[in-house]
């Protein structure tokens, strides 16, 4: 299986997905719905639960200025570096194999201007992934996003302290929480 770019100077560019099937990918429809709300021009972005990395690959097609992708998948790591070749943008990206909770180290002197979570759903996540962020707020810069991709019917309570919930996006089955950082 393939997944194709939908904008910027990689449209129609094909990518290729992880050999797993538990790796779940951001439809096309909601790429191009977060490429026509947020301007990734010279943006620093960061993704967990990357995969493919088809959704960095996205927001450096449209701009970005680099991106860090963090997934604990060996198979992930290694789709994400062929994809990376691929596009001639091996320079333009890190990729961290690690769980999310343990790559903070890694990531703590950086500042980001976006950060995208895609966690696998309805395993409670959400909750985890909010509380990690807002005990590590640092990573996001001032005026920068946080957008969480989720299940409609994945619940969290938990509300960060650190970040403003701007809003939630419905795509079908699919919800985008979006986050700011005043």
């Amino acid at each position: 299986m393939a997944l194709k770019i939908e904008s910027g100077k990689f449209k129609n560019t094909n990518i290729e997905t992880v050999d797993d099937r538990r790796t779940r990918y951001t439809p096309a429809t909601l790429r191009r719905a977060l490429m026509s709300i947020f301007d990734f021009s010279d943006a620093n972005f960061l993704e967990f639960f990357a995969g493919s990395g088809i959704l960095s690959f996205e927001v450096l097609s449209n701009g970005a200025k680099n991106s860090t992708m963090v997934d604990i998948s060996s198979k992930a790591v290694r789709s994400i570096l062929k994809n990376a070749e691929s596009l001639g943008v091996l320079n333009n990206i890190k990729v961290i194999k690690s769980d999310f909770r343990k790559s903070i180290s890694k990531l703590s002197t950086e500042q980001f201007d976006y950060i995208f979570a895609d966690p696998p759903f309805n395993n409670h996540y959400v909750q985890e992934f909010l509380k990690f962020i807002d005990s590590n707020i640092s990573l996001i810069r001032r005026g920068g996003y946080l957008i969480i991709e989720k299940h409609k019917n994945e619940k969290f309570d938990y509300m960060p302290k650190n970040i403003i919930r701007e809003e939630v996006r419905d795509y079908g089955d699919i919800e985008i929480l979006i986050f700011f950082k005043p």
